[in-house]
């Protein structure tokens, strides 16, 4: 993952984390004092309320997160993929072309003015 990917993968998912884990953890702590359910007598069955419903939305946080990450791997593999095809389809046109001129056949001998393409289909590292 790029720095560019990660600083936004990290703007996202923090602030998904405050509004939607503290948030929703918060909201039921919040509501049950507002509504006059929570008090010094009750706080024991609150506290867990809101730490359960806290807990369920840092679980879908983290799946969240592993989805995204999901997406940006099948991305890059797409664009590994395409760069490869589109290095092996200019060496195969160009191989071809050369085959024609010297009657030989190019997987064997690759003249050096057609080395660049083979040696940019060999080297494409970061798939």
């Amino acid at each position: 993952m790029n720095q560019r990917r990660f600083l936004q993968c990290l703007h996202t998912f923090s602030a998904k984390l405050v509004l939607e884990v503290f948030g929703g953890g918060g909201a039921i702590w919040g509501f049950s004092e507002v509504v006059g359910l929570r008090k010094d007598s009750t706080l024991w069955f609150w506290r867990p309320c809101a730490l359960c419903v806290a807990m369920a939305f840092f679980v879908r946080w983290i799946m969240q997160i592993l989805d995204y990450l999901e997406e940006v791997r099948i991305e890059r593999i797409g664009e590994c993929d395409e760069q490869v095809s589109i290095a092996a389809a200019t060496f195969a046109s160009d191989s071809h072309e050369l085959a024609l001129r010297s009657n030989i056949y190019v997987g064997i001998v690759v003249e050096e003015e057609y080395r660049e393409y083979f040696e940019a289909v060999v080297s494409i590292k970061d798939c």
